[in-house]
């Protein structure tokens, strides 16, 4: 199977390309062609940066970033289900929200891809999706939304450039990513799994451009036991003054409830 059909969405699959297959323009400087994007710039920019041919053949990727964005994170759905996250913004910096994301497994086809519908937020806020990202799927589409709309409020917040964001969680991905085995509470039981986590900007050479938001830190939990294998995304900017009590932010997104359909 090529790593197209592996790949679950194209955000994914441009985290998942190695950082040295980028173009170099622009990159290697946060502050370089600030301007508020939007959200149908963010979406062309995304799905044209790079191409999964320019991946070498003998390149190998690494466990993290294997469990992230090539795992078949789908393969234990065998019907109809729906998935309920539960997405809670809180921290110090500015006001925050809490919103559901509901990810509908509608079809298992023949070759064990899935069909799906991705509610990403909902009234204003919901996340534009292109039903054919959901088509014929083996990973959760969760996880590059939510990444997608990462990458867009640290553009927002530091008014640097989207590139060079996705371009250091790619190198820390990849670099500096530890993997842990953890035990969670679901649904009223206790589960095993692993929690991936780095920290993308902490010896950034470049993060005095944007020191208040520079020790963010990332942490993905996973496990083969639950339905789509996503079980919580968590990132967290600290509030580093010495009276700082709360985090600048916080954002988690959790794994609430399961509903199969016969």
């Amino acid at each position: 199977m090529n790593i197209v059909s592996l790949i679950f969405f194209v955000t994914a699959v441009i985290f998942a390309m190695p950082a040295y297959a980028e173009p170099e323009v622009e990159a290697d400087n946060p502050d370089a062609n600030k301007h508020e994007l939007t959200q149908e710039e963010i979406d062309k920019s995304i799905g044209r940066f790079g191409e999964p041919e320019t991946v070498p053949e003998d390149f190998h990727y690494n466990d993290a970033e294997t469990k992230l964005w090539l795992d078949d994170h789908l393969k234990n759905i065998d019907r109809p289900v729906r998935l309920y996250y539960e997405f809670v913004k809180s921290g110090t910096y500015e006001e925050g929200f809490s919103d559901a994301v509901y990810l509908d497994i509608i079809k298992i086809n023949d070759d064990g891809t899935k069909n799906a519908l991705l509610d990403f937020f909902t009234a204003d806020r919901k996340q534009a999706v292109n039903p054919d990202n959901v088509t014929n799927i083996t990973g959760n589409p969760v996880l590059g939304i939510y990444m997608q709309g990462d990458i867009s409020e640290m553009n927002r917040l530091t008014e640097g450039h989207w590139k060079y964001f996705q371009k250091m969680i790619k190198v820390a991905l990849r670099e500096n990513a530890t993997i842990v085995p953890v035990n969670f509470e679901f649904n009223g039981a206790r589960y095993q799994g692993e929690k991936i986590s780095f920290s993308p900007y902490i010896k950034d050479p470049h993060r005095s451009d944007f020191e208040k938001f520079a020790d963010k830190h990332y942490e993905f939990i996973l496990s083969e036991q639950i339905p789509g294998k996503l079980f919580q995304i968590k990132t967290v900017i600290p509030n580093n003054a010495e009276s700082a009590t709360e985090p600048l932010i916080s954002e988690t997104l959790t794994l609430i409830e399961t509903n199969f359909r016969d």
